[in-house]
């Protein structure tokens, strides 16, 4: 006996269309049975041919899309990604794959959690290392953005260690939650992300600098390479999920969200670039970003500040790793 359609069956209807011979799940907040008010729709659809993740607004709602092969559902390289596909809630599974990754993948969670927590361990480490080779070289700006990076590459680890998918619009929620008897880990995570800047001015600044880095990655370099595929509507979910934010005075989380996702900007600046590295988006005469912008960005602490926070951030990494 078939029932009515749910309610993410009726809202997912033009992607559904779209994809008829596919797999479609939930992922993210919304297969966990969180759901937020900055909580978009994470869906992954099950497609064969490389195709991009995108983001659309259905409706009032917006809506993040990734494509992932069969093979891939049920046997994941990434380990997050296995996390991810156990949490899965199927929109449509005619050939059951997806309840067969979700079983699968549900199977071997916590090995999952385990090995995704050490890849992120290592890379916090490495990160680290690259922020203080740039402190060292007197290069601030990119040793805060080293260390900034740094800092959500332990909170990843932390939260992968407890079983928990790190959620970037509530992730300061998620770390508090998980920080009982390990307030220090959370307060490292705080100085190494420069959070003593969560003000309304603050989120502000960083909101208008971040939609700047998305209108550079919508323009064509001028090495003549390809632009990166970021649709505008990737600026309005980021925009509607900050200001939602300020609106509650959760000023803390909003900068944290949008500090995750200068990180991601950056990165991907960087790797299109000619130089391919982040030094060359911040110094020198030729530097694709300003000083204004850098300032917006939250990359402007000094010297002192910067050392006391990595020496607090490369600490509890170091706690973290012990119990890894």
């Amino acid at each position: 006996m078939k029932g009515k359609p749910g309610p993410a069956t009726t809202l997912l209807r033009p992607i559904l269309d779209t994809y008829r011979d596919s797999a479609v799940a939930l992922v993210g907040c919304k297969s966990r049975g969180i759901d937020r008010y900055s909580c978009e729709y994470d869906v992954i659809v099950l497609a064969t041919g490389k195709l991009p993740p995108t983001s659309l607004k259905i409706g009032d709602v917006f809506v993040d899309l990734t494509f992932s092969s069969e093979s891939e559902a049920l046997t994941p390289g990434n380990p997050e990604h296995s996390m991810a596909f156990a949490y899965a809630k199927p929109v449509r599974d005619t050939n059951l794959v997806l309840s067969t990754s979700a079983a699968a993948n549900a199977a071997v969670l916590t090995e999952s959690a385990r090995k995704a927590s050490r890849a992120r361990l290592a890379s916090a480490l490495k990160t680290l290392g690259r922020a203080e080779d740039a402190l060292g070289k007197k290069s601030a700006a990119e040793a805060d953005f080293w260390l900034v990076a740094a800092s959500y590459e332990f909170a990843y680890a932390w939260l992968l260690s407890k079983e928990i998918l790190p959620s970037p619009s509530h992730l300061l929620s998620q770390l508090r939650n998980s920080s009982k008897g390990a307030s220090r880990g959370f307060e490292g995570f705080s100085m190494g992300a420069g959070l003593e800047s969560a003000g309304r001015a603050g989120c502000g600044a960083r909101l208008e600098g971040v939609s700047v880095l998305h209108d550079l990655l919508r323009a064509k370099p001028e090495s003549g390479t390809a632009a990166v595929t970021w649709p505008p509507t990737r600026t309005d979910i980021l925009s509607a999920k900050a200001r939602e934010l300020m609106t509650r005075v959760e000023l803390a989380e909003c900068y944290s969200f949008l500090g995750q996702e200068m990180v991601d900007d950056f990165m991907a600046l960087a790797a299109r670039e000619e130089k391919g590295s982040v030094a060359s988006l911040t110094l020198g005469n030729e530097r694709l970003l300003g000083e204004r912008l850098i300032r917006q960005l939250g990359l402007a602490r000094n010297e002192k500040s910067l050392k006391a926070a990595l020496d607090t951030v490369k600490k509890q990494t170091s706690v973290l790793a012990r119990r890894a």
